[in-house]
């Protein structure tokens, strides 16, 4: 069963990659934050390239949020794209993805109507980033990214 919901635009993204929540970027109205959410009613197996978390496996629920940012710091970019590439140098299976700090924290927050949600255990997929130009448009980062539960079991927190 997936549910998924737009957030209303604009928005402000932040990241927490050391302990602190910064921005991370920003969207407009053209391009609203999606989330959907999964609860697995089947079985679901990890593997030895961890490319489902284990945390999938007990708790049975994920969740996928696609971004177009239309403004963006590089090198908070790059902090992500670190975190991704080291992941996949860990050898603990079904770990790959979550251990070793490889995870990063997620807040995504209206402008419009002040509402949060906050993923904290977050990692950016492997097909999870493309910075596109078409035509006259303008630039777009597009980011793809993973969340899974928290030590409490929550995929998100929501604060309005």
């Amino acid at each position: 069963m997936a549910s998924t919901f737009q957030i209303a635009g604009p928005t402000v993204v932040q990241v927490d990659t050391t302990g602190t929540y910064v921005n991370l970027g920003f969207s407009d109205n053209d391009n609203l934050p999606s989330i959907q959410l999964t609860d697995n009613h089947h079985e679901v197996k990890t593997v030895t390239s961890g490319n489902v978390p284990a945390e999938i496996v007990i708790t049975g629920t994920s969740a996928r949020i696609s971004l177009a940012l239309v403004k963006w710091d590089e090198a908070k970019l790059e902090l992500l794209l670190a975190k991704q590439r080291g992941a996949s140098n860990s050898g603990t299976v079904g770990r790959v993805l979550v251990s070793g700090g490889f995870t990063f924290g997620i807040k995504i927050m209206s402008v419009n109507n002040g509402m949060i949600y906050q993923f904290d255990r977050c990692y950016l997929q492997t097909d999870g980033h493309g910075d596109s130009q078409w035509g006259n448009r303008e630039r777009v980062l597009t980011l793809n990214i993973a969340a899974i539960p928290n030590s409490s079991d929550e995929i998100y927190t929501y604060t309005a």
